[in-house]
């Protein structure tokens, strides 16, 4: 996540007015005739109109889901709630994500044993099963999601708008209404981290018992440091580093945390993850991430990336397969977000890139080391570095680099990253955190994990304004910590006994994982 540099021919168009905050975001000033509105769900059930567009969303999930065992040729079978959430996943012995019982087993060997129940069900609720692509349609389009493995970059937001927009256009189908569109789970603003009622709501096709408990009562809610999106959208300098950024961080962690860690299923698992609806949600907010990046860069140059197609099939049945770049522009597609222009918790400035080019490395970009360690073992629920800056240093664009960050199977915990001036004074800033979302999921990873070989990923923070907020320069004694987290914060509604609490919050780091950080960097 990097600051534009003074090299870079940017043309700043102003600043975006305070107005444009939370509490006051609304739609696009000018409305387009004919489009459609994908709101955030606390508008979507709320009004006039709510009642009628809340019946119709969950008429078209029932609906889907009551043709999961329709023939396997029909066109109901591809309509069908099953068969789109194998189309981003599915376990099977022809899946990447592997087997049922690889899962399980993976889980067992993780200390995860007690999660086994949201795999392979309980006696009363039933489990994932092993599936296999029923004819040539479905193995082209079965387990097709993008996300980036380490040192990959995919179509992460391209695949997934595509998905999003065919699986709209089935409920519309479903429910029989053209008008419904998808919400978004607007967990960006802090307000709104709690999971949505109708979501808690046992009776409700809406609801899956598989999430987090404690997320299910309404207990728990997102902690929204987890969900700030400012620092990618604010200082990334190209669309592919945002993409990654978003991929690695507020996505993932809202997948892991939804199941108190990774990879636990529902929507901690890849191959599994669509069965949970709350995930078509937190995916329509994905994409509007995309549109809010779009509307900051109207003019970002074209890359490769636009010309790759997948395929799909849409609410006929029928195979349809597409370039990402028909999928570019929103309103082409038939719609537009109620707020794409006010995406930053804090008003930030607007700015277009006329011709941006990457930096190779973060080295080029950042060739000053200020810092530099040994490889950090996290063998602890808490772990600090000490952190010593030579006095000449000034405040300016500053990276965290975190190296090599691996570990032999997933460590059972989030991981949050903060930057503490050695003051106990002063409050420790908020950087970043580290899940394990995908990390481990594809049937390649658990290959390794017999070898014993670790998976190990690289991440970069832009801290400039942590340093500023705690007084850089003039702090130079500084600790970067690492701390075991659940991802969840306690919520004002529904409160339980203080040990049940605790145990709902309780995030631990297995020591036989290995976690380790390679290297921490402190780069200008």
């Amino acid at each position: 996540m990097k600051f534009l540099s003074s090299s870079m021919l940017v043309a700043v168009l102003g600043l975006v007015a305070a107005n444009l905050g939370f509490q006051t975001a609304v739609a696009q000033s000018t409305p387009v005739t004919g489009l459609h509105t994908r709101m955030k769900w606390q508008d979507f059930v709320s009004g006039p109109d709510g009642a009628k567009r809340l019946a119709s969303f969950k008429k078209a999930v029932a609906k889907m889901r009551s043709l999961d065992n329709s023939p396997t040729d029909s066109a109901d079978f591809r309509r069908s709630w099953k068969y789109w959430a194998n189309i981003h996943g599915y376990l099977g012995p022809t899946s990447s994500f592997g087997t049922v019982a690889e899962r399980s087993q993976q889980l067992t060997n993780d200390g995860l044993s007690q999660y086994l129940p949201y795999l392979v069900g309980t006696a009363g609720m039933p489990g994932i099963v092993d599936q296999t692509p029923p004819d040539a349609i479905a193995k082209t389009i079965w387990a097709t999601c993008q996300h980036s493995p380490p040192g990959m970059e995919v179509n992460f937001f391209g695949w997934h708008r595509m998905f999003l927009y065919y699986l709209e256009r089935v409920m519309r189908w479903a429910a029989n209404d053209p008008t419904l569109t998808l919400p978004y789970w607007d967990y960006t603003n802090p307000a709104e981290t709690a999971l949505p009622a109708e979501f808690r709501d046992t009776t409700s096709p809406l609801y899956d018992w598989r999430r987090s408990t404690a997320v299910n009562q309404g207990q728990l809610a997102l902690n929204p440091n987890i969900t700030d999106i400012d620092g990618p959208l604010t200082t990334d300098t190209s669309f592919l580093q945002y993409e990654k950024d978003i991929e690695s961080t507020v996505h993932g962690n809202v997948h892991c945390a939804m199941v108190k860690t990774c990879p636990v299923a529902l929507m901690g698992l890849v191959g599994v993850a669509a069965n949970d609806p709350i995930f078509y949600m937190h995916h329509t907010n994905i994409d509007r991430m995309w549109s809010c990046w779009q509307y900051l860069h109207p003019s970002e140059q074209p890359g490769t990336w636009e010309n790759q197609s997948f395929t799909f099939v849409d609410e006929t049945g029928a195979e349809v397969t597409r370039p990402v770049k028909d999928f570019l522009d929103t309103t082409v597609l038939g719609y537009v977000y109620d707020n794409d222009s006010a995406c930053t918790r804090v008003p930030a400035v607007a700015a277009v890139e006329v011709q941006i080019q990457p930096p190779a490395s973060v080295e080029q970009a950042f060739p000053n080391v200020l810092f530099s360690s040994m490889p950090v073992p996290l063998n602890s629920n808490v772990t600090s570095v000490e952190v010593t800056i030579s006095a000449t240093a000034q405040l300016k664009n500053t990276e965290l680099v975190l190296r090599d960050v691996s570990s032999l199977f997933a460590p059972g915990a989030l991981v949050d990253v903060y930057v503490a001036k050695n003051d106990e004074s002063t409050p420790r800033a908020y950087v970043a955190t580290i899940n394990w979302f995908g990390v481990f999921d594809h049937a390649h990873s658990m290959d390794r994990m017999e070898r014993g070989g670790p998976v190990a990923r690289t991440f970069e923070y832009n801290v400039t304004r942590q340093l500023q907020a705690l007084g850089f320069p003039d702090a130079k004694e500084l600790t970067i910590l690492f701390e075991a987290s659940s991802g969840l914060v306690p919520t004002s509604k529904n409160p339980v006994a203080p040990n049940e609490l605790r145990r709902a919050l309780e995030a631990t780091l297995r020591p036989d994982a290995n976690l380790t950080i390679g290297a921490i960097e402190l780069r200008q």
